[in-house]
């Protein structure tokens, strides 16, 4: 077998790999809807600041979304469980509220405010 063709096999190998790690990484977390989320901002009107908030929203749950794959595996099993049936609750699902729940949960928020004794 040739160099080239060694080449493309080693190179597709890397590739699924990748998509397989990816894949792993983001189980358990839910697929919400960005655009879903905030459909009510976007309904809201089309002056510049509800416009301004629809694009917040979605940056917002896009950030949100990210920060969940990244840190997915460091979350107790137990907190995320129920995070994410909590989430599935009335409304619209977000991932800031479902990111929260777990940093409340693994104490990675204080739950008073700071200052206060």
């Amino acid at each position: 077998m040739g160099r080239f063709w060694i080449s493309i096999i080693l190179g597709l190998e890397l590739i699924l790999c990748g998509s397989a790690v990816a894949s792993a990484r983001t189980a358990g977390i839910p697929d919400f809807k960005i655009r879903a989320i905030c459909a009510p901002e976007h309904r809201a009107g089309s002056d510049p600041v509800d416009r301004a908030s629809y694009r917040g929203c979605l940056s917002d749950e896009a950030a949100a979304r990210r920060t969940l794959i990244k840190r997915w595996a460091t979350f107790d099993v137990a907190e995320r469980r129920t995070c994410r049936t909590e989430s599935q609750i009335g409304g619209a699902p977000s991932y800031v509220a479902m990111l929260t729940c777990v940093q409340l949960g693994s104490g990675a928020l204080p739950v008073q405010p700071s200052g206060r004794p």
